[in-house]
């Protein structure tokens, strides 16, 4: 495996835990009505700093290889990006709808099989990544084949334009979230243009640098947490920072920190299938602590639910067997 794709597993990795660490604060986050200004105010800070930019970023690297995939024939590329996308869409919307009906007298959004029967239209819980990801995908096949101007270049200055009048906008199905991610994928489309990453090399001080700018444009949007227009204008430049600061973590555990770097990689494997299955594993646990072992001491429930959660993922993943095409297909994995 060559160092390229290594950085971006690595990066895939990273971002996936983020993930997992984000909805184990969210969830502590509804429950328990946290805001700036209540008890364990440092959790819900937490929950803005994550929820600042790992959103953007996944979808980023979404962007990252798409200039190989839109080089298929149209029925090639949708059949790839159905079986990716939209199948462990509709399977794993089954699955959590079930268990969320089930357990819906301890869940925080209360959904259940209602939901998951308008998934087809409106998307399902955690999974609406998925639901806005595939139609991104067919904007930018559609842009990028049409032959009479450069379908990438017109794809961002769409996905510029969106982005900025989006506010404006009254919300309808997915607009929403189609216009607020498309840039990000648009910038990830661009940057294996600008940066080999088997050879790209960078000053050790541009680690602290972007650390620090993060630092202070988190601070910054967290005092204006209370103007949703600057809040989302501003947010645009957390995402492109902490992006910017994950990347360069990322680049520096492929090179320096073996133990830290194989843990990495396997979550960016592993990343899909991660993505899937977590908010079950995270949800039960958050519920066996908080309602049947009445912890009340926050921060322990967050770090507790995220670290099962990730322990029991690396522990399936390791022993499933990847030999069935049943259990890939759950997973979108040819």
């Amino acid at each position: 495996m060559t160092k390229h794709i290594e950085s971006i597993d690595v990066l895939k990795g990273i971002t996936i835990i983020l993930v997992v660490i984000g909805h184990a604060v969210q969830g502590v986050v509804s429950g328990q009505q946290l805001t700036i200004n209540t008890e364990y105010s440092s959790i819900f800070i937490l929950k803005q700093i994550i929820y600042g930019f790992h959103m953007p970023l996944f979808f980023m690297i979404a962007g990252l290889f798409v200039n190989s995939w839109v080089k298929r024939s149209f029925k090639e590329a949708i059949s790839q990006k159905i079986i990716r996308l939209v199948v462990p869409y509709f399977i794993w919307s089954a699955i959590t709808s079930i268990a969320m009906q089930f357990a819906s007298s301890y869940t925080n959004d209360g959904l259940g099989i209602k939901e998951f029967l308008l998934s087809p239209i409106i998307p399902f819980s955690q999974y609406w990544f998925l639901y806005v990801l595939f139609f991104i995908h067919i904007i930018f096949f559609m842009l990028v084949n049409i032959k009479i101007c450069n379908g990438k270049l017109l794809f961002l200055l769409i996905s510029i334009v969106v982005y900025f009048l989006n506010p404006l906008i009254n919300s309808v199905w997915i607009f929403d979230n189609l216009f607020r991610y498309m840039i990000f994928f648009s910038i990830g489309s661009y940057v294996l243009d600008f940066i080999n990453l088997k050879q790209f090399q960078c000053n050790k001080i541009i680690l602290p640098i972007i650390f620090f700018l993060l630092i202070n444009v988190i601070y910054i949007n967290l005092l204006y947490i209370g103007n949703d227009l600057l809040n989302y204008y501003f947010w645009f430049i957390t995402s492109i920072v902490g992006s910017g600061f994950v990347f360069f973590i990322a680049y520096y555990s492929v090179n320096k920190i073996k133990i830290v770097r194989n843990i990495l990689l396997f979550f960016g494997k592993k990343s899909m299938e991660i993505y899937c299955i977590h908010l079950l594993i995270l949800a039960g646990t958050r519920i066996l602590l908080l309602k049947f072992l009445k912890m009340d001491e926050l921060w322990s429930v967050v770090i507790l639910s995220g670290g099962i959660t990730l322990i029991i993922c690396y522990i399936i993943f390791s022993k499933i067997p990847y030999e069935s095409k049943k259990i890939r297909l759950l997973f979108g994995v040819k």
